[in-house]
């Protein structure tokens, strides 16, 4: 067993234990995003339901109805604090601590505002409504402008990962063969020294392979958190991409450990 493959078997065995973690952090992702993508709607429901006669608790109960995604469950819950006799201001605030996104707790703060202020209601939904609308748009804009960004890091690292199989494939077994010469001719000529290829002589392939690997594990954590701090704002969305690429280093570098053994065989 060399080390390249233990290597390989270690980085795989601590995938299968990361893979569920990262599988339940895409989930909750997509739970705040589909939130977010949904919150102008709520707010656009319950300005129709105050447009139409309603109060604001009444218009917040009437929101549950709707179909929202990942909001729904959080309003249904709302409605029911409400229901149950707790207060305007907490029910809200247990709202946005449920959803957990910035959008949902700044629209809490805004409406509780709107709650302490009074007046025309329907006015402070409005306003509201476009300030979420507003931010959205840009967060969409943002987004967009940063992708090209995170496909750059994956050009990167396809680039350095074609350059490892390349060197072992084609570099590194040249030196194997120039190795095996220097054995065979020392061995007839009965000479300890390589001469001008003793550097060669005494270099370790493996040693090689196992030190590209661990700078493709290196690149793909960082590159990773990267990509996950530009793509959505989080280094903790990061883990999906530092997953895909650590995949890829492992299907790589086992590709270049099965030709290694061919050719030795």
């Amino acid at each position: 067993e060399t080390t390249a493959t233990r290597d390989i078997g270690v980085v795989f065995g601590i995938l299968i234990g990361v893979v569920p973690l990262t599988l339940l952090q895409v989930k909750e992702v997509q739970r705040k995003d589909s939130i977010d993508r949904n919150m102008p709607l709520f707010l656009l429901a319950l300005l129709s339901s105050v447009q139409s006669g309603s109060n604001l608790i009444r218009a917040l109960e009437h929101s549950a109805e709707r179909n929202m995604g990942a909001l729904t469950p959080e309003l249904k819950n709302l409605r029911a604090n409400i229901s149950w006799g707790m207060p305007i201001e907490e029910a809200l605030e247990n709202f946005g601590k449920r959803t957990g996104t910035k959008m949902s707790r700044r629209v809490v703060v805004l409406l509780e505002m709107a709650i302490k202020i009074g007046g025309d209601i329907t006015t402070h939904l409005e306003m509201i409504q476009q300030h979420v609308t507003e931010l959205q748009n840009l967060e969409k804009e943002r987004k967009s402008n940063l992708q090209p960004y995170t496909y750059t890091i994956y050009i990167a690292y396809a680039v350095f990962i074609g350059i490892a199989v390349i060197l072992s494939s084609q570099f590194f077994s040249h030196i194997e063969e120039v190795q095996t010469m220097l054995k065979d001719t020392m061995a007839m000529t009965g000479s300890t020294n390589a001469g001008f290829f003793s550097s060669l002589a005494d270099i370790e392939i493996a040693e090689l392979n196992t030190i590209l690997f661990n700078m493709a594990l290196v690149e793909a954590v960082f590159g990773g958190l990267a990509a996950g701090k530009i793509g959505s704002g989080s280094y903790v969305a990061g883990i999906k991409h530092i997953v895909i690429m650590v995949v890829i280093a492992v299907l790589a570098f086992t590709l270049i450990e099965y030709n290694t053994i061919q050719i030795g065989i």
